[in-house]
């Protein structure tokens, strides 16, 4: 028998799923993690809880699944919209994600960058 895992990268937890080839669902998992809003109409988050959280979920859905790793032939990845990530020359996390692309978000991300 052959897998595929589906990863969903939410605004508030990753889920994945584990499926057969006829489409059903095998097995689920998911990590939540905090969506940080210190004040009204701001919205961030660290992508080191998207990564952790992912690897936290993957490793669950492999453990309670009992499935051998080498049927497992394919992983698809979804994520939210509209999220800013700045990263440096390193490609190293500068500060939290920015989410809903809110115009007053924007104008202090560009004034960071500078």
């Amino acid at each position: 028998m052959s897998y595929v895992i589906g990863v969903d990268l939410g605004t508030s937890a990753v889920k994945v799923l584990l499926v057969n080839r006829q489409g059903e669902v095998v097995s689920e998992s998911s990590c939540d993690y905090p969506l940080i809003q210190e004040k009204a109409g701001y919205s961030e988050q660290k992508p080191e809880d998207w990564v952790s959280g992912t690897k936290k979920a993957l490793a669950q859905l492999v453990k309670q699944a009992q499935v051998p790793s080498e049927q497992i032939e394919g992983i698809s990845f979804s994520g939210q919209m509209h999220g800013l990530v700045l990263l440096d020359e390193n490609r190293q996390v500068l500060r939290n994600a920015i989410y809903g692309m809110i115009r007053e978000q924007l104008n202090n991300a560009k004034k960071s960058m500078i």
